[in-house]
């Protein structure tokens, strides 16, 4: 389950967005939240990269017991709400082991003298 908390303000002709992302998931969860507003999204900047914003589409992952802010800003006009949960689900995990490391934790195995016993 996804909780999406959020607030609207509209300043000199421009519509603020802030929301907060929690899940009750015990896993991380990979989020799809589309802005709901009808006019551009204008995500906030850090140097020269944009925030995880496609479009009108912010997408990332959200950890077990961890809230997430976002935010953008938009002429259109406030709409209730201003942003949608469109998915979301179990987010993969890159943490299976490596072959190499696989092979390394095997202890070395020889046969028995009974499994390689000379046939008479």
């Amino acid at each position: 389950m996804i909780d999406l908390d959020w607030e609207i303000d509209r300043i000199d002709g421009v519509t603020l967005v802030s929301a907060t992302i929690e899940t009750a998931a015990t896993t991380p969860q990979r989020v799809r939240l589309e802005s709901r507003l009808d006019g551009p999204v204008w995500p906030p900047t850090d140097g020269d990269r944009t925030a995880a914003w496609t479009d009108a589409v912010w997408e990332g992952v959200i950890e077990p017991d961890r809230r997430h802010g976002i935010g953008f800003a938009s002429p259109a006009s406030p709409v209730e709400p201003p942003l949608a949960v469109t998915d979301h689900r179990r987010a993969s995990s890159d943490r299976s082991p490596k072959p190499a490391a696989v092979l390394a934790s095997l202890t070395e195995w020889k046969p028995t003298p009974t499994v390689v016993g000379r046939e008479r």
